[in-house]
């Protein structure tokens, strides 16, 4: 007998709990917390903000109540729009209406994609301010926001270079002593560099050397085919992002020539005069008139020491040039408003010697070879260098 009684009971507790959990049913919403006004949260909560507890909204009659969250549960909802969700509660003996704290929904931080340049924004610069010494000026990074700083074992300045894409910095080929066995391991570039010595976390990005690429038939001995490339990578894998202080260069059609007597700029870190012992702390630039080839290869300049990869360029007093240290960098020259880089900085006799002009690599000589080599054949076709 004890044991029939002992199992009806557990039977009928069994029952109602059935018949509880068919009559309070958890919806299974998209929405598990708040955002917005709460409308569309379907969570669980059912206790009101000052801890009383919600009742069933099946008491009252609230139109389309089921597509409102609504139904036979006492979770807080907000079916009318109102400032968030909310149920009734009994208070003594009145019904009323309370708000429920409801946890906000965490809104991930979208970032905007970063810019990066393409082979239809390049040499452009924001910034144009001059600030004169002798042979030359110091300049602004936003004047002339292509030019790489490369380091060695982190703190040993080794070279200037230029990006020519987000990912690639062309370069000389006498900057790396060791050729094909230099360790990149122990190369870093920086965009955005004022000065050497001196770090702008708002204006630099610093990247690691994923690739050196030097030219297969570089001859150090008469620096014929003084060109390298370089693939950059950041801490995040990425490339240069574009700002006023990093920019890609345009790099000019194959074979195009400038004449004679054209005004361009070069800009480096390099030594001040021929006999300095250090570098410049700030970037310089300076303008150079292009030379042509009959004065370059003239009998009182270089002769035959030029081939038909080089070009000279210098000032009419000689009071400028590049200098040791500038190696690697940038002549640039402008076409309608854009800046196209004609030269890497090679080599030369002293520095703004009487009749030694700087000699730089003719950079569209290569337009193939950098194509082949960064696969990016349309930063190479010249598309933004004027026609006819």
């Amino acid at each position: 007998m004890n044991l029939f009684v002992i199992l009806v009971i557990l039977a009928a507790i069994s029952t109602d709990v059935a018949f509880s959990q068919r009559r309070s049913p958890k919806p299974r919403g998209k929405e598990m917390c708040r955002s917005g006004d709460g409308s569309s949260y379907r969570g669980f909560v059912s206790k009101s903000t000052l801890g009383n507890t919600c009742l069933n909204w099946n008491k009252f009659k609230i139109p389309s109540g089921a597509s409102k969250g609504l139904g036979n549960h006492n979770y807080c909802r907000n079916p009318d729009q109102s400032v968030m969700p909310w149920c009734r509660v009994r208070k003594g003996k009145k019904i009323v209406r309370q708000l429920c704290n409801i946890p906000s929904c965490s809104t991930p931080t979208v970032k905007p994609p970063q810019a990066v340049d393409t082979e239809l924004t390049c040499g452009e610069v924001s910034e144009r301010r001059m600030h004169k010494i002798v042979g030359g000026s110091f300049t602004p990074i936003e004047s002339h926001p292509w030019v790489v700083a490369l380091f060695h074992q982190g703190n040993r300045f080794l070279c200037g270079g230029s990006l020519i894409t987000p990912c690639w910095v062309l370069t000389a080929a006498h900057c790396f002593s060791d050729g094909k066995e230099t360790n990149i391991q122990r190369l870093s570039v920086y965009l955005g560099k004022m000065a050497i010595n001196e770090t702008d976390a708002e204006k630099e990005q610093g990247f690691t050397v994923e690739k050196l690429i030097i030219h297969q038939k570089y001859n150090e001995s008469n620096f014929n085919n003084d060109i390298a490339l370089l693939k950059i990578k950041s801490s995040n894998g990425g490339c240069a992002v574009r700002s006023a202080s990093a920019r890609t260069v345009c790099l000019p059609p194959s074979h195009t020539q400038l004449p004679a007597g054209f005004q361009c700029k070069i800009a480096g870190f390099g030594r001040e005069r021929y006999t300095a012992w250090h570098y410049s702390q700030y970037l310089k630039q300076a303008e150079v008139k292009l030379l042509s080839k009959t004065d370059c290869t003239s009998e009182s300049y270089y002769g035959g020491l030029i081939t038909e990869n080089m070009f000279c360029a210098g000032s009419p007093d000689w009071s400028t040039d590049a200098c040791k240290g500038d190696s690697g960098g940038p002549l640039v020259c402008e076409v309608s408003g854009r800046m196209f880089l004609f030269g890497v900085v090679s080599w030369g006799e002293g520095c703004a010697s009487p009749n030694k002009p700087g000699v730089y690599t003719q950079v569209n000589n290569y337009n193939k070879w950098i194509a082949a080599k960064t696969g990016l054949s349309k930063y190479t076709t010249g598309v933004m260098f004027p026609t006819k």
